[in-house]
């Protein structure tokens, strides 16, 4: 968890987004890729750091070269030598920071017996809402990379699973971005009352 979320690039904060993209870098051809509909590790979307709008793929390299690292539990995100660095820059650094990553949704699986069923799941706040992240850019990479961090679920979805991602207000956006003891703080906040629906 979280391991598929999604993107519209119907949604019109969505594609406000989008064209400050294309304004800051009308020739990146990673534009062209940014990933819409659901969304998968090691794809492209777009995302926030401290200096703004910009491209940012999924999931940062293991130590041992092998598979991804796509989340990062809140709790111990202070304490991880991988994800120490950016969760204590107070800097809008180009190489390593707090991120946000817009979505519309995300999913999660709910294991019943021998049959998993898939979610849809949103804050109950209408709009475009913002998971937190961390990011870094790594030597085999032409894109900033990023891990979406996890919280405990809370209680009217915790059936589904017993994580979920930590999804901050438009009030802690700022913050998170720019102030390292306030984003530190965040990491302990409560989860938001979240709304679920089957995924057809």
């Amino acid at each position: 968890m979280c391991g598929r979320f999604y993107t519209d690039f119907d949604d019109a904060q969505y594609r406000e987004m989008l064209a400050m993209l294309y304004i800051k870098s009308e020739r990146d051809a990673s534009l062209l890729m940014l990933k819409n509909g659901e969304v998968f590790p090691t794809d492209r979307v777009a995302a926030l750091d401290a200096r703004g709008s910009r491209v940012m793929r999924w999931g940062f390299a293991r130590f041992d070269g092998k598979g991804k690292v796509i989340n990062a539990r809140s709790e111990t995100a202070l304490e991880k030598s991988m994800f120490r660095a950016p969760m204590m820059t107070d800097a809008a650094l180009p190489h390593t920071g707090r991120c946000l990553i817009p979505a519309s949704g995300y999913f999660e699986w709910e294991t019943r017996e021998k049959q998993k069923i898939k979610y849809k799941l949103r804050p109950a706040r209408e709009g475009l809402f913002t998971f937190a992240g961390l990011y870094r850019s790594e030597a085999e990479t032409d894109t900033p990379v990023f891990v979406i961090l996890t919280a405990s679920a809370s209680g009217g979805i915790s059936f589904i699973h017993e994580r979920m991602p930590l999804i901050l207000s438009p009030e802690q956006r700022e913050a998170w971005l720019n102030d390292a003891n306030r984003a530190a703080m965040l990491l302990q906040e409560g989860a938001q009352d979240i709304l679920y629906e089957p995924a057809i």
